[in-house]
């Protein structure tokens, strides 16, 4: 027994020093630890650089052609959909896990209802259509995909994406994705901050995919033996945000916000399959 405990510490060392590495090659890099901005970025580029390399990056150029970066409003919401049902993530300030209890604070509503709501234009976390609504979502909110075109940098067979919506205010806490991501912003603004796989030791991770720093605004750089190195930028409306697989984050709306998220890359993308951890972690 002593034995083996004495190997699985030095595994576990090994590891340790492996993900150090990491780090200080991250570190070292010309500009340091930054986060790269691409502009109209070549899909093969993208592909070698960011998305196999396991490296984020904000774009911009990349949706300049979509109808939707002039027509989506409150107004045009509630024109096309406003008499349609849909799901939301509602009540949420009550509940301190609101994101890992999702499932009990899902409500239907009336799209104009919510729509009304927004246009008081106040602060709040307490009502939010996400990504997790979207399958309840997708045939009452269809006409907006008419509002969209393809993306390059995506596979041009399959156009399912997530649609958000909420006021200023709304928080995503700290959490890593089982999938790549691409986060795209149609109206309003979004404050993104990012911490790497690499420095998962320090995101306090005890449940599933979730951090327990919670909604802590981690400070921006290297970090220390207690913190973890975070990355941040703000995306608006033409702009967008690759989250890798495993990269932690946290999403903050700083005006009323529209968004579409993505998971259709032209590579296999699902990582779900052998995730084994949940219900340990």
């Amino acid at each position: 027994m002593a034995a083996m405990l004495r190997q699985q510490a030095a595994r576990m060392a090994k590891q340790g020093w492996l993900l150090a590495n990491q780090q200080r090659l991250a570190f070292e890099a010309d500009g340091g630890f930054a986060l790269d901005t691409l502009d109209k970025p070549d899909p093969a580029a993208f592909y070698r650089h960011h998305y196999e390399a396991n490296r984020p990056a904000k774009l911009t150029g990349i949706v300049d052609h979509w109808p939707a970066l002039s027509r989506w409003s409150l107004d045009h919401f509630a024109a096309v959909a406003g008499n349609a049902m849909v799901e939301a993530q509602v009540e949420r300030e009550r509940d301190p896990n609101y994101e890992l209890d999702k499932d009990g604070h899902r409500r239907f509503v009336r799209f104009g209802e919510l729509i009304d709501w927004l246009r008081k234009d106040e602060a709040s976390n307490d009502i939010y259509l996400t990504a997790y609504n979207s399958g309840n979502n997708a045939e009452a909110l269809a006409p907006l995909w008419d509002d969209m075109a393809l993306i390059a940098l995506l596979d041009p067979r399959d156009r399912d994406g997530f649609f958000w919506l909420g006021p200023k205010g709304t928080l995503t806490p700290w959490h890593h994705d089982l999938t790549n991501n691409l986060l795209v912003q149609v109206v309003g603004r979004k404050r993104v901050r990012m911490a790497p796989p690499w420095a998962s030791g320090r995101m306090r991770n005890s449940r599933h995919c979730f951090s327990d720093w919670g909604n802590d605004p981690l400070p921006v750089g290297e970090g220390d033996a207690a913190t973890p190195p975070v990355l941040e930028t703000v995306i608006g409306p033409g702009e967008g945000v690759f989250l890798p697989v495993g990269w932690w984050h946290q999403v903050e709306a700083l005006d009323l916000s529209a968004s579409m998220s993505f998971t259709s890359f032209r590579r296999p993308n699902i990582h779900v399959e052998d995730y084994q951890s949940w219900g340990e972690l």
